[in-house]
């Protein structure tokens, strides 16, 4: 059985598709960054208000009541906003993983390989391991204890002909070319 390798991340990182919805992803912080910064300067606004109006005065309560509001308000969508957008970069994430899964497929059957394992490169520290912060060390410590692949020869890494094929508009999920085949037996 022939065994092939891919860097997910390298090809991931290459994929049009996952550039594009990093991209909107990006811009979405930045317009909600940019309103939380206006909610930001209301705030300190109201603060400042607040200072100068007279203690007990009709006008300090309503403007305190104010500031607690919208204090509240920005809590809530700042809450809101990280799970939406927790949400949406899963969404992505699934979406770009099926997307990979069905070229890895493409690939491996074209190049006649059975099974495609991950491989992840880690780039050795330029600092002694003395000299690495402890979580510098336990983060290296994981990446190993998570690798699936020690070595492998350029031959069996498919990593660039999966780039290659990611470049071809791949087809949507719900396209026939992605439709599970019927093996004989009817055993899928």
């Amino acid at each position: 059985m022939v065994v092939g390798v891919i860097d997910v991340l390298k090809a991931v990182e290459q994929y049009p598709r996952y550039i594009k919805l990093r991209g909107e992803l990006e811009s979405s912080i930045n317009d909600y960054e940019a309103q939380l910064k206006q909610m930001s300067a209301r705030v300190d606004e109201l603060r400042g208000t607040i200072q100068v109006l007279a203690e007990g005065s009709q006008d300090r309560a309503d403007k305190e009541f104010e500031y607690q509001m919208l204090m509240q308000t920005q809590d809530y969508r700042r809450k809101a906003y990280r799970d939406r957008m927790q949400q949406q970069d899963l969404r992505n994430t699934l979406t770009v993983y099926e997307d990979l899964e069905y070229v890895i497929g493409v690939v491996a059957k074209r190049k006649g390989v059975g099974i495609v394992l991950t491989k992840q490169d880690i780039t050795p520290s330029a600092q002694s391991i003395e000299e690495m912060s402890e979580k510098e060390v336990q983060v290296r410590v994981k990446a190993y204890d998570r690798r699936q692949v020690w070595f492998a020869t350029k031959e069996v890494d498919l990593t660039g002909a999966v780039i290659k094929e990611l470049m071809i508009p791949v087809p949507d999920r719900n396209s026939p070319e992605r439709a599970p085949k019927p093996t004989p037996g009817g055993k899928e």
